[in-house]
């Protein structure tokens, strides 16, 4: 079997898509050793060398993009003539042909259930050709349940969808220390100035703007000791948001390394993640694979992965996540007792989450349809 992989996102993403593709390519390669593979993406990348690969490039101009899509991509699909051609990014090339077994993955429905979250771009796109896309697919890959649903609910697309639990890098606790300093005014390791820690896009569907209003009430009316670091890249729609981070105790980092990224989680004192909506949401798997202990929304698949083993709140309940929150600052013994609690059952709850595992559901899927 010949499988086509639609990469791009190996080379121009930092955020929850890329390492979902990354991760998978390098785990079904290690897999399967008896179908082919071959990769096609935008940019120069060392992560294809040795890889059979392609590389068919973004240009800038208006309509370069609509071309590379349209003419550029099938014409090198054609002739690659694969059994399966995957898109792990919701909105594949057009003109494909109808021999060739197609495969999309959907992270989630926000630019649908939330466009006011989205660029205009990003939510026209989806607007115009999702629907289109899900019904011409010979097989979705969906990382949860809730998006299972959402896509039935609203496409009913006659197409088997499969859900494929999305997996994490087990840490090292002795190799993850950065050789330089984090980008902040945090002296990590102990002892230390406590943080909360909440990884992700700074943009609005993130809904941190009302955890940087909570985290100032806390520091107002409780006096909590903690910083607040929001880590990630800067994103969009976020000119209010970043206003309100002119504080001396919130840390906005910009994009992290990796390195950078486990010493953030090694030394939070917890994570909070308060989305509106995720298609699953790997930053507090991350987060609890570190012992840490995690205070999440029920947004979209949040309350199906999470639910049960951390601090829950409604995303639009501020109340609620300030009493989570609340909850874990205490030395007195109940709020040591519940942090212990969370702490092993996370470890242990995020244990079960491997790119391995993703990758042979993966593998059976495609089998399913060759």
């Amino acid at each position: 079997m010949h499988i086509v992989v639609l990469a791009d996102a190996v080379d121009n993403q930092n955020a929850g898509i890329h390492v979902y593709t990354k991760k998978l390519i390098e785990n079904l390669l290690k897999i399967d050793k008896k179908n082919r593979y071959t990769f096609i993406h935008c940019e120069d990348n060392e992560f294809f060398k040795g890889k059979e690969h392609h590389i068919v490039r973004k240009k800038k101009g208006k309509g370069r993009s609509t071309a590379r899509r349209a003419w550029h991509l099938p014409k090198l699909i054609r002739e690659l003539n694969p059994d399966i051609l995957w898109e792990p990014c919701h909105i594949p090339p057009y003109r494909i042909p109808g021999h060739i077994k197609t495969v999309v993955t959907i992270h989630d429905l926000t630019p649908v259930l939330f466009p006011e979250f989205h660029t205009f771009r990003g939510k026209t796109i989806h607007k115009l050709f999702l629907r289109k896309i899900l019904k011409a697919a010979d097989l979705i890959l969906t990382p949860s349940k809730t998006t299972k649903r959402d896509i039935r609910k609203i496409y009913s697309p006659d197409t088997a969808i499969e859900v494929t639990t999305l997996g994490i890098d087990k840490p090292n606790m002795k190799a993850h220390r950065p050789k330089t300093k984090p980008p902040h005014h945090i002296t990590l390791g102990a002892p230390h100035q406590p943080y909360i820690l909440s990884l992700g896009t700074l943009e609005p569907r993130k809904n941190l703007e009302m955890l940087i209003d909570v985290f100032l009430e806390l520091k107002m009316d409780h006096q909590i000791p903690h910083k607040l670091v929001l880590a990630g890249a800067k994103g969009w729609k976020n000119k209010r948001l970043l206003a309100k981070t002119a504080h001396p105790d919130i840390v906005v980092t910009g994009h992290i390394t990796e390195g950078e990224k486990a010493s953030y989680y090694r030394h939070a004192d917890m994570f909070v993640y308060p989305s509106i909506y995720e298609g699953f949401g790997l930053p507090p798997l991350e987060a609890m694979s570190y012992g840490i202990p995690v205070v999440c929304s029920t947004g979209g698949s949040l309350k199906e992965i999470f639910g049960n083993h951390s601090l829950s709140f409604k995303p639009t309940d501020a109340a609620a996540l300030k009493k989570n929150i609340l909850s874990l600052t205490s030395s007195k013994s109940p709020s040591q007792k519940l942090r212990k609690k969370l702490v092993e059952e996370g470890k242990a709850y995020s244990n079960k989450f491997t790119w391995k595992r993703t990758a042979e559901k993966t593998l059976k899927a495609f089998k399913n349809i060759s």
